[in-house]
C-alpha cells in the first residue's frame, strides 16, 4: 500500500472527527466563523505559517518542507447551503435550515488530513505546499476573494501546480475520477427586464402585456439549446425566476426575469448571449413592449490541462488500482476552483462518496450524504498530487510554459 494511503488510514479517526463536527456546524458562505477558527487552531498545532489576508472567513496556511524547491497549493472549500437536511439516523446539522449538502465538510477534512500527512514528511518535503481553505464556493465568489485580497502577492512564492477535489456521490467510494479537458461548466448569469403598457385586465387590447409577452421570451430561450447551438457542444440556458404583477385585475407594465447559462467554452457562451439579446428583443417587439437584457459574469469553465492530467493520473495510479480511475462526463455544474485556475497550472479531481449498493442522493439534495470511508484516500490523494507536483517542479519534463496545453 502507498505510503501515504497507509499513513491516512491510520488517521482516519481524526479525520472523521473533525468532519462530523463540521457538519453539526455548518455555516453559509462568507459566515464560515467557526470553521475558520477551527481551522486555524489545528493547522497552528501542525507548526504551519498562517497567511492573514484580512478576511474574516477562510484558512492559507504554508508548509515549509527542509529542501528546497516549488511551490504547490491544495485546495478545499468550507461552507455549506442554505437547506434543512432531511432526518436520518447519522451525524446530522445542529444548524437549523442549513447543511453541508455538498460535502465541503468531506473536502475540509481531507484538506487538514492532507496537511497531517506532509507535515509528517516535512524533513524529506522538497519544497512549499499551500492549503487554502476556501470560503464562499456556494456562491463561486470565495476564489475572487482570495485573489482579491492579495493571495498571489502574500505567499512567499506564487504556486506553480494547484490541486483540488470534490466528493462524487454517484462515483462509489474508493473510486477517483482523472479527466483531461473540461469537468465542470462555467456559468454566467442574465436579467431581463420588459416594459409595456398597463391596464385594466378587462381591456387587454389597450396594454402591452408583459406577462405574455415574458412566456413566449421563456418559450423561445428554449431554441438557445434545442436549435441554435451543436448537440455535441454542451450548453444548459435556463430562466430561474420571473417576477411580474400585483392586484387580480390589473395588466402589469414591468416584468424581470433572471437565468443562468452554463458552457463548457468561451465561444459557446458568448454565442448564446448574443441569442439571447436577439430572442428577447424580437419577441418583446412582436408583442408590443420593450426589453433590456444584462448579463454578469460567474465562473470559467473548470478544465484540466493534459500536462496536469498526467500529474494527476500517476498520483491517482499510486493510491488505487487503475479499475478504480475511472473518465466520467463532465458535470454542468460550477466551481470557482476555475478562478484559481486562471492563475495557476490546476488539476481537479473527482473521489467517489457513494454508499455501496443503495440509491444516493446528488448534490444539495436534502438527503446528501458522503461514504467517509472514502476519506483517506481523499486525504492520500491531495499529499500525493502535492508531492508529485514538487517532484515534476524539480526534475521538469517539458517546459512549465507548455502547462496550459
Amino acid at each position: 500500500m502507498n505510503h501515504f494511503l497507509s499513513q491516512a488510514h491510520e488517521i482516519s479517526h481524526t479525520l472523521q472527527e473533525l468532519k462530523d463536527d463540521l457538519h453539526r456546524h455548518p455555516e453559509l458562505s462568507f459566515q464560515e466563523y467557526r470553521t475558520t477558527g477551527v481551522l486555524r487552531q489545528r493547522l497552528t498545532e501542525l507548526g504551519l505559517e498562517l497567511v492573514d489576508l484580512g478576511m474574516e472567513s477562510g484558512v492559507v496556511a504554508v508548509l515549509h518542507g527542509a529542501l528546497p524547491g516549488g511551490t504547490v497549493a491544495l485546495r478545499a472549500d468550507i461552507d455549506a447551503i442554505p437547506q434543512q437536511e432531511a432526518t436520518h439516523p447519522g451525524v446530522m446539522s445542529l444548524t437549523p435550515g442549513v447543511m453541508h449538502g455538498c460535502g465541503h465538510d468531506f473536502h475540509t477534512a481531507a484538506l487538514y488530513g492532507a496537511a497531517i500527512l506532509l507535515s509528517q514528511r516535512r524533513q524529506q518535503l522538497p519544497g512549499t505546499v499551500v492549503f487554502l481553505f476556501q470560503p464562499a464556493e456556494e456562491i463561486t465568489q470565495g476564489a475572487q476573494a482570495l485573489v482579491e485580497h492579495g493571495l498571489l502577492e502574500r505567499l512567499p512564492q506564487v504556486p506553480q501546480r494547484l490541486f483540488g477535489l470534490h466528493n462524487r456521490p454517484e462515483l462509489p467510494a474508493g473510486t477517483i475520477a482523472v479527466r483531461e479537458g473540461a469537468i465542470m461548466a462555467g456559468k454566467s448569469h442574465f436579467t431581463l427586464t420588459l416594459h409595456g403598457r398597463s391596464g385594466h385586465g378587462g381591456s387587454p387590447h389597450k396594454c402591452a402585456d408583459v406577462i405574455v409577452a415574458g412566456a413566449g421570451i421563456v418559450n423561445a430561450l428554449q431554441t438557445v439549446v434545442s436549435r441554435n447551438t451543436d448537440p455535441l457542444d454542451s450548453l444548459v440556458c435556463s430562466v430561474l425566476s420571473i417576477h411580474a404583477g400585483t392586484p387580480d385585475n390589473f395588466v402589469p407594465d414591468t416584468l424581470t426575469m433572471t437565468g443562468s447559462i452554463r458552457f463548457l467554452s468561451q465561444d459557446t457562451q458568448a454565442y448564446a448571449q448574443q441569442r439571447i439579446q436577439d430572442i428577447t428583443q424580437a419577441v418583446a417587439g412582436a408583442l408590443g413592449c420593450t426589453a433590456s437584457v444584462a448579463f454578469q459574469p460567474g465562473v470559467p469553465p473548470t478544465i484540466n490541462s493534459p500536462r496536469m492530467t498526467r500529474l494527476a493520473m500517476e498520483a491517482a495510479t499510486a493510491l488505487v488500482d487503475r479499475a478504480h480511475i475511472v473518465t466520467p462526463a463532465p458535470d454542468m455544474g460550477s466551481e470557482d476552483f476555475a478562478v484559481l485556475g486562471q492563475h495557476i497550472p490546476s488539476f481537479f479531481y473527482w473521489v467517489g462518496s457513494g454508499f455501496p449498493n443503495c440509491f444516493n442522493p446528488c448534490w444539495h439534495n436534502e438527503s446528501f450524504r458522503t461514504d467517509d470511508a472514502a476519506l483517506p484516500l481523499s486525504a492520500a490523494l491531495l499529499a500525493h498530487s502535492a508531492w508529485v507536483g514538487l517532484e515534476d517542479l524539480a526534475h521538469p519534463s517539458q517546459a512549465v510554459g507548455e502547462l496550459h496545453g
